[in-house]
């Protein structure tokens, strides 16, 4: 599990930045950016956005522990080799469906994607909005995008990879 104090001590030195200039950046001495990156104590929550930016990345990034998957932005590149995943769960059965995210745009473009896919009789699915998906996808979007539940307790999950 890796703590804020390691990531800000990984991302600064990726980014070559000294501890003392992200300690002017954040208007702290360079020993409080020690102690952070020692664990030792943690920043103020009000420096978590400054220290983000400075950085390069999200807030939900500069936290993340490493344990789950974090839904984030990327460099859009297109669909091409992008992968959509689908796993519906109805409490009987489990489906995992893997969709190129260029199939979904075509599925799209013929109005019909609603009626071409089909994951068993599973209703939650009528619940999903391809057309959001894409413009998350399109805007660079990564992870998991999805989890609806429909009124019988199933479940559908969407992320794309």
């Amino acid at each position: 599990m890796k703590t804020i104090g390691q990531n800000i001590a990984t991302l600064r030195k990726e980014k070559g930045i000294t501890q003392e200039q992200l300690a002017e950046v954040c208007m702290v001495s360079p020993q409080a950016v020690s102690k952070w990156e020692n664990d030792n104590s943690c920043p103020d929550v009000t420096l978590l956005k400054v220290i983000a930016r400075t950085l390069g990345v999200s807030v939900d990034e500069l936290l993340d522990d490493g344990e789950g998957p974090v839904t984030k932005l990327t460099e859009t590149q297109g669909t091409k080799g992008k992968l959509l995943k689908i796993r519906a769960i109805d409490g009987v059965n489990k489906v995992n469906v893997n969709l190129p995210v260029a199939l979904i745009e075509v599925l799209l473009m013929s109005q019909n994607i609603q009626g071409q896919i089909s994951i068993g009789k599973t209703k939650a699915f009528q619940l999903v909005d391809f057309q959001q998906i894409m413009d998350l996808i399109s805007l660079g979007v990564m992870g998991k995008l999805v989890e609806a539940q429909g009124e019988d307790g199933e479940i559908v999950e969407v992320w794309v990879e």
